[in-house]
């Protein structure tokens, strides 16, 4: 679908906007474990020794050495699974701060694979695994590491219990977000219909993800469902609007679709009279001619004449003969014959071949004396036998029966036919 480009796109900017804030966030995060991270081995139950090593590699890094710090982390092996699982973690957290994410994806990893850490550094160090996985690209790996996270049982307390639920939520997102990076639309519907957005611009991420995954899905109804709360968002968003009447044409809904098109002109009007025009919403050719269709395929081709009107009269250059000729037909269907008569007399003058069904319209419409006009004008465009029948039937209309019976003549004597020599019978006896 055509619309299905332009939603790509602005969710490959929003994501990118995601990971520059998951590279904010766990740069924070990194600040924090690593600043807090001696104390509490120190407070807790790693061996003297491997505090010792914590607090000498502590001192190095405040003192901007990383590497130094590192290479005393790397310099010795803790005895006890709990050790080695604190020192990775710590590691994990130099190594990224020096710019080296493989060694610390690989240190990290050796941490939380020990299982040794209490609940919430578990969940920490697993949750920033994720997060490094993620920023490098590696989306399978980020899926399983956040999905670890979320199965470690942390029973937040207190205070804690707020700032938990937060995060929970936000890893429901960053699954998502993995999940949509692999073009696996299933579970990014499944994992972002977990999330609960916290304000409007999560809301909209959240959504513009949703829609791709619903679309690439082909789940028209719930796609419809999700774009309507976009137009809500983004009223001034031309894209959710036409991907919504889409959306609506492939369940057949052409009536809703029709609603839609009308609402988004409307909208397009208030856009223009609000202070946000550089924002509006605005009508181009195509969706004035779709707007059209759409009225004349639900049987309201006066309307979609009056479309063409507005497009016409917002675009000059659209007044071409194959607009006018649409225009002058929809008139035409809607019965609306003085319009539809001005139609073609405009179209006729532009090009002839249109004398003809002028011709034809104003004889149905019993204005003989404008059709005698602008019959024989019409004559290169039409069958003989068609406009010799026309040019008798308004001779006769005319009271000109001589002219009529020797107009039917001629057609007999080049193409007989019943519809002649009915004409002839019954012209003859006329003038008895």
């Amino acid at each position: 679908m055509k619309m299905l480009t332009t939603t790509f796109c602005s969710l490959v900017t929003s994501n990118t906007l995601f990971k520059r804030g998951v590279s904010l966030a766990l740069w924070c995060l990194l600040m924090s474990f690593s600043s807090a991270a001696v104390s509490q081995a120190t407070n807790k139950s790693v061996t003297p020794y491997t505090g010792k090593k914590l607090v000498q590699a502590s001192q190095l890094a405040q003192e901007e050495h990383l590497l130094k710090a590192i290479e005393v982390l790397n310099g010795f092996i803790p005895n006890n699974d709990y050790d080695k699982a604190f020192v990775n973690r710590v590691l994990g957290i130099y190594y990224w701060q020096a710019e080296q994410p493989k060694q610390s994806i690989r240190a990290l990893t050796t941490s939380t694979n020990l299982h040794a850490l209490e609940p919430k550094a578990q969940w920490q160090t697993q949750r920033m695994l994720g997060d490094i996985l993620y920023s490098q690209q590696n989306f399978a790996a980020a899926v399983l590491a956040y999905q670890k996270t979320l199965a470690v049982k942390y029973d937040a307390k207190g205070n804690e219990r707020k700032m938990h639920a937060k995060e929970v939520n936000q890893l429901y997102f960053r699954i998502a977000a993995s999940y949509y990076q692999q073009q696996n639309w299933q579970q990014v519907r499944r994992y972002i219909a977990y999330y609960r957005a916290p304000d409007a611009k999560q809301t909209l991420q959240a959504l513009r993800m949703q829609v791709v995954a619903e679309l690439r899905l082909k789940q028209w109804k719930n796609a419809e469902m999700t774009l309507a709360d976009l137009i809500r968002l983004e009223p001034n968003n031309k894209g959710w609007w036409q991907q919504q009447i889409s959306v609506q044409l492939q369940q057949k809904r052409t009536q809703a679709a029709l609603e839609t098109y009308a609402l988004a002109k409307q909208q397009s009007i208030i856009s223009k009279q609000s202070l946000i025009s550089k924002q509006a919403l605005t009508f181009n050719i195509n969706d004035y001619k779709t707007l059209a269709q759409l009225y004349a395929q639900n049987k309201i081709p006066e309307r979609a004449a009056r479309i063409l009107d507005d497009m016409f009269a917002q675009f000059p250059d659209s007044k071409t003969i194959a607009n006018q000729k649409r225009q002058a037909q929809y008139w035409q269907i809607a019965r609306e014959w003085p319009q539809a008569i001005s139609a073609w007399q405009s179209l006729a003058h532009r090009d002839a071949q249109y004398y003809w069904p002028l011709t034809q319209l104003l004889i149905q419409q019993k204005h003989y004396a404008q059709a005698n006009k602008v019959i024989d004008q019409a004559k290169p465009y039409a069958k003989f036998n068609e406009f010799a029948l026309a040019k008798i039937q308004l001779l006769y209309r005319l009271d000109k029966y001589n002219d009529a019976l020797a107009q039917a003549k001629r057609l007999n004597e080049k193409q007989p036919s019943a519809s002649a020599q009915t004409w002839i019978v019954y012209l003859e006896n006329k003038l008895q």
